[in-house]
């Protein structure tokens, strides 16, 4: 047309287009499978070429001549799942990122081939705990076939086209075959053994805090905090969970101070799941807990999963004071939401960034009490003691991470943001810190 310009990526993509409808009359359904692959791993800009050719593949569906489709895209979905496992992925975490980034239905399918995954490597019985857990978890059933008759059933379910489940077994095929390794945190399939391994052989993932009822006696405080309806309790119950988090870890720095190995070889990788919505909001809280706790993050924003880097007992007291702020929080929200500003995005997402920037403040100011209060106590000898351990820390993350860019995260929305720094002060899960006495110990 004249005075009408196509760019170079349109004209590409017009051609592309022209070329697949050219061969498509005679396409047979394993070239369209490996044709879908081919779009699903180029990018979201080609999700109208994906669903065409699900539209041509469930034209096959009723005849015999799909079945070859079934049998190759379910040997790319097992050898994709395979090669997640052995570079660093995890059943939990690889069903969370699918559905943060394709979609509901995709994780739904990915399930099903964890499911075929763990038949094939019998691994309820050979994988490390913290994996037979995040099988359990995800309820796969090993026993309801191989990935190809799994297929077959996604394809058949009643309420949905032929169109879409290909179209969702297509995105999936693109994004299992596209992601790449993560830190490997337990020991891979090809390394498991056929002796089921107890809780301290997989060294990340399981509890690091030396003392089970001090660990119980925290988390029944936050629990306390959490469920009561009376911000005055729940400011009690969490400021007493802090007081003996932050105790705990001073007095387990004392105890490591003679470990003649060195802290260096302890510090630990574990990686946390961030739920949506506000996954980004969520994953600055978890660093502001960190931060204050003798922790460093590393955030993989496109999988909203963050790794948490430290020595086991400050990790394991992370996780609990994470977790409660998320309750929380997600309660202070729900206590607004007669309001209709406070049912926007907006406000809800500014709502937590300041919550998290606030408890963060918050949590170091009462970091430095403690550390006060402990050297009154103990001396002067802590405080290189922590320095030691802080160090530790420091230089293991830059040798695992030696290339990182720290990111702004901002709150936009005013009142959003003056609400959740209103409701991180009634949290006060650091100021006010109280002296719990022997009974408050042995209750």
């Amino acid at each position: 047309m004249e005075g009408t310009t196509m760019s170079r990526i349109d004209l590409d993509s017009f051609q592309n287009f022209y070329r697949t409808g050219q061969i498509w009359p005679d396409a047979d359904p394993v070239h369209l499978v490996e044709m879908g692959l081919d779009y699903a791993t180029r990018g979201s800009g080609w999700k109208a070429y994906i669903r065409l050719v699900a539209d041509r593949l469930a034209k096959f569906d009723s005849s015999t001549e799909v079945d070859p489709a079934y049998a190759v895209s379910a040997r790319i979905l097992d050898h994709a799942i395979d090669r997640l496992f052995e570079i660093g992925w995890q059943p939990a975490e690889l069903a969370h990122a699918t559905r943060k980034m394709v979609g509901g239905a995709a994780g739904m399918l990915l399930v099903e081939a964890i499911a075929t995954h763990t038949g094939r490597f019998s691994a309820l019985t050979m994988a490390p705990d913290s994996w037979r857990e995040q099988l359990i978890d995800l309820k796969v059933d090993p026993t309801a076939g191989m990935t190809v008759e799994r297929l077959r059933w996604w394809c058949s379910r009643p309420r949905v086209s032929a169109s879409d489940a290909w179209n969702t077994v297509l995105i999936v095929l693109g994004h299992t075959t596209s992601l790449g390794s993560l830190d490997k945190l337990v020991p891979i399939p090809s390394q498991w053994s056929s002796v089921r391994s107890s809780p301290t052989s997989s060294p990340i993932g399981r509890i690091g805090v030396s003392d089970p009822k001090m660990l119980a006696k925290i988390r029944g405080l936050l629990a306390k905090a959490e469920s009561t309806q009376f911000p005055a309790e729940a400011e009690a119950f969490s400021a007493k969970a802090q007081d003996l988090m932050t105790r705990f870890a001073i007095d387990h720095a004392l105890l490591e101070a003679d470990n003649p190995r060195g802290l260096i070889g302890d510090v630990t990788t574990r990686r946390i799941m961030v739920d949506s919505p506000y996954s980004d909001a969520k994953s600055l809280l978890l660093h502001s807990v960190c931060e204050a706790n003798g922790a460093r993050t590393l955030w993989y924003k496109r999988f909203a999963l963050v790794n948490i880097v430290g020595l086991p007992v400050d990790l394991d007291l992370c996780e609990l004071l994470y977790t409660s702020l998320l309750v929380q929080s997600s309660r202070a929200l729900d206590e607004l939401a007669e309001s209709p500003q406070a049912r926007g995005r907006s406000f809800r997402k500014s709502f937590l960034i300041a919550y998290a920037h606030r408890i963060g403040q918050r949590l170091l100011e009462a970091r430095e009490r403690a550390t006060t209060a402990a050297s009154e106590q103990h001396g002067s000898a802590l405080v290189p003691i922590l320095a030691e351990r802080s160090h530790a820390v420091n230089k293991a993350f830059t040798a695992m991470y030696p290339s990182t860019t720290e990111v702004r995260i901002e709150a936009r929305d005013h009142a959003g943001r003056r609400a959740g720094r209103a409701a991180a002060e009634r949290a006060d899960l650091t100021g006010g810190r109280e002296r719990i006495d022997k009974s408050d110990l042995a209750s």
